[in-house]
């Protein structure tokens, strides 16, 4: 599942989510949201296509539907840089293993 995406994609997902720790203006966080949704319903997509039976599928449906920008899930900024700096955990040790299987 992990070959369908590019690890330059997986890793400025995860720079983005590192960066969204800071304290930045909304329309950061509303670009970020943009990306990281688009990456992990992708993810999501492909898992299913490939009619992956592990969790992961789950695992990025639910990091899509929890950085929807449309409709968005409100919690403190302290929550969100705790959840900024666990998906972008995943999403490094994704793109460190996608570019080890690409490579």
């Amino acid at each position: 599942m992990f070959e369908a995406v590019s690890w330059k994609l997986l890793a400025i997902t995860t720079v983005l989510l590192f960066i969204g720790i800071a304290p930045l203006p909304y329309s950061y966080y509303t670009f970020m949201r943009v990306i990281v949704c688009g990456c992990a319903g992708y993810m999501a997509y492909q898992g299913v296509k490939e009619e992956d039976k592990s969790f992961w599928p789950w695992i990025f449906g639910f990091v899509a539907i929890l950085f929807n920008p449309v409709a968005v899930i409100h919690m403190t900024k302290e929550i969100w840089m705790v959840v900024d700096g666990l998906t972008g955990c995943l999403f490094a040790w994704l793109a460190l293993r996608a570019y080890k299987q690409q490579n």
